[in-house]
């Protein structure tokens, strides 16, 4: 059973940045949500049977941890949807989100209201500085990497017709997050979500979590102008027996974080990485590829946003890797926020689909209005989608709109579609 709010804010609130290791992390079920799971035994016997028809395909080596079921990247999988059900209704699972969980819309929307609009690269750095003191760290030679890191990546920015201080301030809060302060940004975000839906907070942290909104104002909004990656990732976690419990097959779970992965299907090879307990294999939709950004860019990091939705599709222990879970998930957009299209196209999984760019400005082009897209290559997927608890929530809603092509070479009677 997932924990209490109260018991999970009361560890956000008592997390040292100051004390804790850079590599500490808080429970990973701050940061996780059940949406939704697959209760019928002959809907899961539907997933194990596209396992079984699908096998597993060789990663290259002769490590079985970097086994990969080819149904990940097709669309497939996310007719399974259709017959998960909600941990409650629809109303519930807003509500669930809205009092005590990060939520799209009033995410951004508190973030921007808790943002000075004298908000500038040297204030950013000042609040890093601040961030980056700790014991035994020389806090000059790493602000020093932070800036040198800046100076290299900044023009993506500029190159897009942003201001030279504002292009450095979204190199500068990325190069932050990948640093050792990813735990800082995600328990920011959290506490700012939790401060935005009425929660009490202590002064110390109120005040803490107004130096957060800057850096997320600046990393949210870098992120925006980076786009989707379509493809493998993997994840390192240390999950407990509990956390472990609400991965299995056929369940929807909502990572309300920001959240690392590596490009591939191997995991970072450094001691810090490796003997962590579970491996996540996904298909990435939605995350964004920040090498020139990072501080680590031989990790070739993705990164998802807050509230990215993955569907469990198996679970396997590799006991030649000591035991390690290894789950493999594929990343899914219900549309549970205020704005949603259904966008309908044969070519929308293409590498070089023509119309990704136009999806990724339209998602994010403005800060406090994120549009969120579900991808469909046919009508049938369409129509399954549609059928499901989350279309069926949407079909309803004047925020929800549906495009499509009117000609797909992968239907009978193309012209029909």
């Amino acid at each position: 059973m997932p924990r209490e709010t109260k018991d999970i804010l009361k560890d956000l609130c008592s997390f040292s940045l100051s004390t804790a290791d850079p590599m500490d992390r808080l429970p990973h079920d701050c940061y996780m949500i059940l949406v939704g799971r697959l209760r019928s035994k002959g809907h899961l016997n539907k997933l194990f049977e596209m396992n079984e028809s699908q096998g597993i395909t060789s990663g290259g080596d002769d490590d079985p941890n970097q086994a990969e079921y080819a149904v990940l990247t097709s669309e497939e999988v996310e007719s399974i949807l259709e017959h998960v059900v909600l941990e409650g209704s629809t109303e519930q699972l807003e509500r669930q989100r809205k009092s005590h969980f990060v939520f799209e819309d009033s995410f951004n929307t508190s973030v921007l209201n808790m943002v000075d609009t004298s908000s500038s690269y040297e204030k950013l750095k000042r609040i890093c500085r601040i961030y980056e003191i700790r014991e035994g760290v020389n806090v000059d030679k790493v602000m020093a990497e932070h800036e040198n890191r800046v100076e290299k990546s900044y023009s993506h920015f500029t190159e897009k017709n942003l201001p030279s201080d504002e292009a450095k301030a979204l190199a500068l809060s990325l190069s932050f997050y990948t640093g050792t302060r990813s735990e800082a940004c995600n328990r920011g975000a959290s506490l700012i979500a939790r401060k935005s839906n009425g929660q009490v907070l202590d002064k110390d942290v109120e005040k803490e979590i107004n130096e957060a909104a800057i850096i997320l104002y600046y990393m949210v909004k870098a992120l925006s102008y980076i786009p989707f990656y379509w493809g493998y990732v993997t994840r390192a976690c240390q999950l407990t027996n509990d956390e472990l419990n609400l991965y299995v097959p056929g369940n929807l779970i909502t990572w309300i974080q920001f959240s690392s992965s590596k490009k591939g299907k191997k995991v970072v090879d450094s001691d810090a990485f490796k003997y962590r307990n579970t491996l996540f294999k996904i298909f990435s939709l939605t995350g964004r590829p920040i090498k020139e950004f990072s501080n680590f860019p031989e990790e070739d990091e993705v990164l998802f946003l807050p509230h990215s939705t993955f569907l469990v599709f198996n679970r396997k222990v590799h006991y030649e890797g000591g035991g390690k879970q290894v789950i493999y998930m594929r990343q899914v957009e219900l549309g549970l926020c205020k704005w949603s299209v259904l966008w309908v196209d044969d070519k929308i999984f293409d590498e070089g689909w023509e119309n990704k760019k136009h999806m990724e400005y339209a998602a994010v082009k403005a800060l406090d209005l994120n549009v969120h897209f579900i991808p469909k290559s046919s009508t049938e997927s369409a129509l399954s989608f549609l059928r499901s608890a989350f279309g069926q929530r949407l079909k309803s809603k004047e925020t929800f709109r549906i495009v499509t092509d009117m000609n797909r070479e992968n239907e009978e009677l193309s012209q029909n579609a």
